[in-house]
């Protein structure tokens, strides 16, 4: 895919949160992992932002900026792909695999459905959400845009920094929007 934009000045937010992970974990829309079978628990949840309510206490949830949209999730230090997610509610949340399974045992999306949801195994460290500002420039005219004109936008990134706890070395990475 040809980039129609250059980036000019990039800058990333302060107000960040942040938390840290110890085990396995997945990167996803709170909705999917829901257990079908306890109606209700959307709106237990308060929507994702109060997976208390399910039993779920280690967490970190908050907006994509952009509603629905499909990520990359990218070792930073190889740039090789570790996963994908994606949100249908406009949120990302991060959770321990195991607080996700003893809330739901069928929770499977991170093989069978692994568009949804991203697994990171091993992981000891912090994961943050940062709001990345972004000032640019298009290279090319479109129906939208003149070569030359200037956008601002953000986007939301996940990143984590710390070790895979099976094999003692760094692990970084970061998960990004990559559509729509």
């Amino acid at each position: 895919m040809t980039q129609i934009y250059k980036v000019v000045f990039e800058s990333f937010d302060e107000r960040t949160h942040s938390m840290e992970f110890d085990g396995d974990i997945i990167i996803t829309d709170p909705c999917y992992i829901l257990n079908r079978d306890n109606e209700g628990d959307w709106d237990r949840s308060h929507y994702g932002s109060n997976m208390e309510s399910l039993g779920i206490n280690h967490y970190m949830t908050r907006d994509t900026l952009y509603g629905d949209w499909g990520c990359t999730t990218f070792n930073l230090d190889t740039k090789e792909e570790i996963g994908r997610f994606c949100a249908d509610t406009g949120l990302v949340s991060v959770f321990l695999l195991d607080e996700v399974l003893k809330y739901n045992p069928s929770f499977d999306y991170y093989t069978t459905r692994p568009w949804t949801t991203t697994l990171i195994k091993d992981f000891k460290g912090v994961v943050e959400f940062i709001v990345r500002n972004i000032q640019g420039e298009y290279t090319e005219t479109t129906e939208y845009h003149q070569k030359g004109d200037r956008f601002e936008d953000q986007d939301v990134q996940v990143i984590g920094k710390g070790i895979n706890k099976a094999t003692g070395e760094v692990f970084r990475f970061v998960g990004k929007q990559t559509g729509f």
